[in-house]
């Protein structure tokens, strides 16, 4: 990889129009959360870093102080450190600085990660209103990203922005470009490589998030983040109210062709048998091929949705239930790479993915994210657990928060919940809650509806 000076030196007049805001995850080492935020002002003055014990804050950091808080969704030690939006040069400088802190005082694991929020000077000519979205998908070489942090591919925290081109609507690959740009929809959720949920704002609050970037010892890479941060505000400026090339073209009918083969070779049972040897397909646990045959027309949207939201689906059973219409996955071992909703596990060992209103039994479950579920007589260990209901499972290290608790829990934190006759919380878990908690301060709501369980836990201690 060429280094900066020789890389992007003609292109500084378009850099230096860039405002960064950066977002780093990474765990304390050896010292205290008072001690960590002394050596941080002392380290960054005449920048001011304010400390806080909760999640979430409503402060709003600018290019002089910054802030410090929780991330719950790392675990107790993880925390956040926050920069306001800077201008260009000013941000790189601090985001070599941080990131040499960190290699001095903390460290990181494969759930840290560090985010750009990237946008332009009020003095621009650029809007992130007039982001050609299409264009900018197409333009950012993933594999590239992969190559130097290989862990964040298939990162369900940090998915592939590619998945967001249509193509089940479409019977060729020579779409006209303007056609599938009219046609794509963004999704209601930041967990992608570029998070573009903000695009729309008003200037002053516009922004861009890239997710890409991180894994264990992220910090240790100075290089190559500031080469990506670089690279990212290139192709966001060069995508603004930009009109489509040859290059844009090609690329877009190079990946429907391969995805309109993919989905139409799949609506064939015939061709699922073929290129799924190890997976047995039932209805309603019969496995007659007629049978199988008759309602598969009714079955293999949402079994496309599975194998392409994971990887190397194998080895397992899969049953359509007619009564309920809905999909029974039974002793898999499955890795997501894109978000799952709506089908129910048995006996299945599942790990790094985000799950939502599935029913979970006997399973395995590793650091993952489980919402709005149903679970029972599962083995949990390192997943966020949000307004689920859960009984019969052993919890471990893993973050709750809403919903029904009815078992035992070991380690992680508790936030919120309510608890059944059986639930059985261990001393080392952190408890937070409105009256008592290991910040000793309130929290803020967020996203997950709290009022109903608000008071459930008051009296209780560890």
């Amino acid at each position: 990889m060429k280094k900066y000076s020789e890389k992007f030196l003609n292109d500084s007049d378009i850099l230096k129009k860039a405002v960064c805001g950066l977002e780093f995850e990474f765990y304390m080492k050896d010292l205290s959360y008072y001690k960590t935020l002394e050596l941080l002002n002392q380290y960054l003055a005449p920048v001011k870093v304010w400390g806080f014990r909760k999640y979430h804050t409503d402060f709003t950091p600018d290019s002089q102080n910054f802030k410090i808080e929780p991330d719950l969704s790392g675990g107790a030690n993880m925390v956040e450190m926050i920069t306001g939006p800077m201008p260009y040069f000013e941000a790189k400088f601090h985001l070599v600085k941080i990131l040499k802190f960190i290699q001095m005082y903390g460290y990181t694991n494969e759930k840290s990660s560090i985010h750009f929020n990237l946008s332009f000077t009020e003095e621009s000519d650029k809007n992130l209103n007039d982001l050609n979205v299409l264009k900018l998908i197409l333009m950012v070489d993933e594999d590239e990203i992969y190559q130097v942090f290989p862990s964040r591919k298939g990162n369900v925290y940090a998915k592939t922005i590619k998945k967001m081109i249509p193509f089940k609507e479409y019977d060729y690959n020579s779409v006209p470009i303007d056609v599938v740009k009219n046609t794509l929809r963004l999704p209601d959720d930041k967990y992608y490589g570029i998070n573009f949920l903000h695009i729309n704002n008003p200037k002053e609050s516009q922004r861009l998030e890239f997710r890409y970037i991180g894994g264990k010892d992220y910090e240790k890479n100075i290089g190559q983040i500031t080469y990506f941060l670089d690279r990212f505000i290139l192709d966001v400026y060069k995508s603004i109210d930009a009109t489509f090339n040859d290059q844009d073209i090609q690329e877009l009918e190079n990946y429907l062709e391969e995805n309109i083969n993919n989905f139409k070779n799949f609506s064939k049972y015939d061709n699922f048998i073929v290129d799924f040897p190890g997976v047995t397909l039932q209805v309603d646990q019969q496995y007659s091929y007629d049978i199988i045959n008759a309602y598969y027309d009714r079955i293999y949207p949402k079994l496309h949705k599975l194998v392409d939201a994971t990887e190397s689906l194998q080895d397992c059973i899969i049953n359509f239930v007619t009564a309920t219409q809905k999909i029974e996955i039974i002793d898999a071992n499955i890795k997501t790479t894109q978000n799952v909703s709506g089908f129910d596990f048995i006996n299945c060992i599942l790990a790094d993915g985000i799950f939502e209103n599935c029913h979970f039994v006997n399973s395995e479950i590793g650091n993952c994210q489980l919402i709005k579920s149903r679970i029972h007589g599962c083995d949990i260990t390192g997943t966020k657990v949000l307004n689920c209901e859960v009984e019969s499972t052993d919890l471990k290290d893993c973050f709750f928060m809403g919903g029904y608790l009815n078992c035992d829990m070991t380690g992680g934190v508790f936030r919120s919940g309510k608890l059944g006759p059986y639930a059985n919380i261990s001393s080392e878990t952190k408890i937070v809650s409105d009256t008592d908690n290991f910040f000793n301060t309130k929290f803020d709501d967020d996203q997950y509806n709290r009022k109903k369980d608000q008071g459930s836990l008051k009296g209780y201690k560890k």
